[in-house]
């Protein structure tokens, strides 16, 4: 799924009325960061996909395309009928500096832009592991517990690749 369809998708279909109340703010923030989150995610693995002629970079971009792919319902979910205020505009900011920083891709320096890759899913296991401990919102950290598997595993992936 391109990138950019799959950020509108959180912008137009998500913002709905729903019929209970609105959350507190804290939620609506969560929800926020796991939606740039992801996004940045996706435009990196696509950008460094497109860039890369490592085989096995490839291969692991692929995986964490499907990931995504796989995770995408439960996302989708999670924001379904919230107004988290999140405009095309920030969506595109956040591709736009992707893009930036690929412009003088080097695959001399590839292992930077692995390095890049890999603190982003740190990040993103940080977070989930938090939602998990914490337990405030029963879909937020069922969602991050079910997250959480494949990002150890493609973390694991990715410290292979960079040893190599």
């Amino acid at each position: 799924m391109n990138i950019e369809v799959w950020a509108l998708l959180f912008l137009f279909i998500i913002p709905m009325p729903r019929s209970e109340a609105q959350s507190d703010p804290r939620e609506y923030d969560v929800l926020r960061t796991i939606v740039f989150m992801r996004t940045e995610g996706l435009g990196m693995i696509d950008l460094l996909h497109s860039h890369s002629h490592n085989k096995e970079i490839k291969a692991l971009c692929l995986r964490m395309k499907s990931y995504y792919t796989e995770t995408q319902a439960g996302a989708v979910e999670l924001c379904r009928g919230k107004d988290l205020q999140l405009s095309e505009k920030d969506v595109d900011v956040l591709l736009d500096r992707l893009k930036k920083g690929f412009e003088n891709y080097n695959v001399e320096r590839e292992s930077d832009y692995l390095q890049l890759f890999e603190e982003h899913i740190n990040k993103s296991i940080q977070l989930y592991a938090e939602l998990v401990q914490e337990q405030r919102w029963e879909d937020i950290t069922h969602f991050s517990f079910t997250a959480l598997p494949e990002l150890f595993n493609m973390q694991q992936e990715t410290r292979k690749i960079k040893k190599r």
